[in-house]
Formats: structure tokens, C-alpha cells, sequence
């Protein structure tokens, strides 16, 4: 009886023995080393090129913090983020509409507004997230320091008029071994929009066009696009054709309405903040213009085109939006 208690005494010591030292199950190991592999892959980095030069970021980022605007692109890409600054430009906390469900379903956290135009970064909540990447643009150069304190930090090339995004896009598809992903979305979207060229030519022609908004800073300035936003979409995209008085080259021109006798445009998209003519109504200038007499005036409202006209996604939704405007003789809704 002594021996046979001697003999489970060893038989359990051994089996403790097993299990400090590693299991020897077959599957039991293969789990170990997956685990191990795992977290490996996690700690692995690559050297990436940003604005500031060579940059050291993880392979395989779980926890990304964008405050560059680029919340479209990552959903494209089918790359997930714990927080974002994609919020309204107007206020820095509304996330918009074509977002939300997005936003809602993955718990994004809301961290600031990535065009630095309405108040600065919520530094100590994206610290609270924990993030093992932060994506930034110029805007917030600034803070590159304290972000870079928190978590690697890279900043996306770009200028601050966010004229650029093809390039971002692309950008970021090297960066995340995406390219082929962003090559086939922007060969979607150059389909999408020549799709829509043809059927908004065929109701306007020829016709000109001239992208205008009543300043929401400064009362009584106008913004005149060309390249930038909703002119962009307007000629590059729909393939309009731009009045006399839109610039050349660049992303627009500020303005008083004194220069509305330069434009002769046939149609004119026409934004403020609610959406109305206002007091520009009232302006000789203005009612001397050949849309606002001919009754081809289409309005929009300035939070909406900012929210949408400077982001893949939102490009693709507002430039249809846009479009259905001339076809329907109607507002931009």
C-alpha cells in the first residue's frame, strides 16, 4: 500500500513538473507557439517615409489613433481604429452622417477635429486609448512632440488645403501594404465619376460653371474654388466647364462681392451656412449675374460640403449629390 502511495506521489510530482516546464501535448504546443508568433508579429516594425523623414512604426497596428482626416481611407482599406478626429469642421465633436453608423458599430472614440479649425486635439484621451500608432497631418504639427510621446506618429504628406487626398490615399496604401486596395477603389471611383459626367453633360452642355461660398468667418468675403473641395469635383471630376472669374491652378481665391462682375457663369453652386442666398441677395452684383437671373442657382450648405468634399468617401457621395443638383434643377441636399 506504502509503495502504490509512493508511486502516485511521484506520478503527480512529475505531471506538476510538465506543467511548469511546457506542456508536451502536440496541440497544446502549436497554441504556445502561435501565441508566440503572435506577439511577435505585434512588437515587429517597418521604416515608413512621412513629412518628417524616416519613421519607425508597427507592421501590424491594433490600436490606431487618426487625427489626419483619414478615417475614409482606413474603412476602405479595411483597417480598423480606435479613435478619430473625422469630426465637423463647424463644431469639432459631430461626427458626419455617412460615419456614424461606421463610428457606432466600431466604438470610435472621438479625439478632436483633424483640420485644426475648431480647437486643438484631445491630447490626454488619446493617450487614455492607448494607441500603438498615431496618424497625423500638418495641421497639427504643433503637437507632433507631445503625440510622439504617447505612441509612434506618422504625418501624412499633404498641405493644409488637403488638395492632395489621392496622394494621401496612396500614401497610406504603402504604408499598410494596401496599394492594390487603393488602386482598385480609385479606379472605381474615376469610373464612377465619368459615369456621372456623361449624364450631368448631357443636361448642361457646354455650360458654365462657377463654385462659390459666403465666408461663415468673415462677413461679407466670398470663397471662389477651383481646385480645392467642391470646385474640384465640379470640373475635374464632373468635367465642367469654369466661368470667367474662376482662378487658374489653385484651390480657390477669397473675395468681396464686387468681383461677382467678373463671373458670367450659366449655373453657379452657391454655399453658406443655412443654405439661403441671405443678404448676398441684396448685392447689384449679384442679381446681375447671368445663373441668378436665368434661375440656375443650385445652394448648399457650408458645413456639409466641408464635411464631405475633402474625404474619399465623402467625395464620392457629395460629388452624386452634386451631380443630382443640375439633373434635377435643384439644391444640393
Amino acid at each position: 500500500m506504502k509503495k502504490r502511495a509512493l508511486l502516485l506521489i511521484c506520478v503527480l510530482a512529475a505531471l506538476m513538473t510538465a506543467c511548469q516546464n511546457g506542456s508536451k501535448d502536440p496541440q497544446t504546443d502549436k497554441e504556445l507557439t502561435e501565441t508566440t508568433e503572435e506577439q511577435k508579429e505585434r512588437e515587429d516594425t517597418i521604416s515608413i517615409k512621412d513629412m518628417k523623414g524616416t519613421v519607425e512604426i508597427p507592421s501590424d497596428p491594433r490600436r490606431i489613433v487618426d487625427v489626419s482626416g483619414s478615417a475614409d481611407e482606413l474603412i476602405a482599406m479595411g483597417i480598423p481604429f480606435v479613435g478619430s478626429a473625422n469630426t465637423s469642421m463647424f463644431d469639432g465633436t459631430t461626427v458626419p452622417d455617412y460615419l456614424q453608423e461606421y463610428f457606432t458599430e466600431n466604438n470610435v472614440e472621438i479625439v478632436g477635429n483633424y483640420s485644426g479649425s475648431v480647437g486643438d486635439l484631445d491630447l490626454e484621451k488619446i493617450a487614455e486609448l492607448k494607441p500603438d500608432l498615431i496618424l497625423m497631418n500638418i495641421r497639427h504639427d504643433k503637437v507632433y512632440d507631445q503625440l510622439k510621446e504617447i505612441a509612434p506618429t506618422a504625418m501624412i504628406d499633404d498641405n493644409i488645403n488637403y488638395v492632395n487626398w489621392k496622394g494621401r490615399f496612396q500614401q497610406l496604401g504603402e504604408w499598410f501594404d494596401k496599394e492594390d486596395v487603393v488602386h482598385q477603389w480609385l479606379e472605381d471611383y474615376d469610373v464612377k465619376a465619368s459615369e456621372l459626367s456623361e449624364k450631368v453633360k448631357a443636361v448642361a452642355g457646354d455650360e458654365t460653371f462657377a463654385v462659390l461660398e459666403a465666408n461663415s468667418v468673415h462677413f461679407g468675403s466670398y470663397y471662389v474654388y477651383r481646385t480645392g473641395g467642391p470646385g474640384e469635383l465640379v470640373y475635374d471630376e464632373l468635367k465642367l466647364t469654369p466661368s470667367s472669374g474662376v482662378p487658374e491652378d489653385v484651390w480657390g481665391e477669397v473675395v468681396d462681392a464686387e468681383y461677382f462682375s467678373k463671373i458670367d457663369a450659366d449655373h453657379i453652386f452657391f454655399f453658406s451656412d443655412d443654405g439661403n442666398v441671405g443678404d448676398t441677395g441684396d448685392s447689384p452684383t449679384w442679381q446681375n449675374l447671368n445663373a441668378v437671373q436665368n434661375g440656375n442657382v443650385y445652394y448648399g450648405k457650408n458645413d456639409v460640403q466641408y464635411n464631405m468634399a475633402y474625404t474619399p468617401g465623402g467625395k464620392l457621395i457629395y460629388m452624386e449629390k452634386l451631380a443630382d443638383a443640375i439633373i434635377n434643377h435643384a439644391n444640393v441636399e
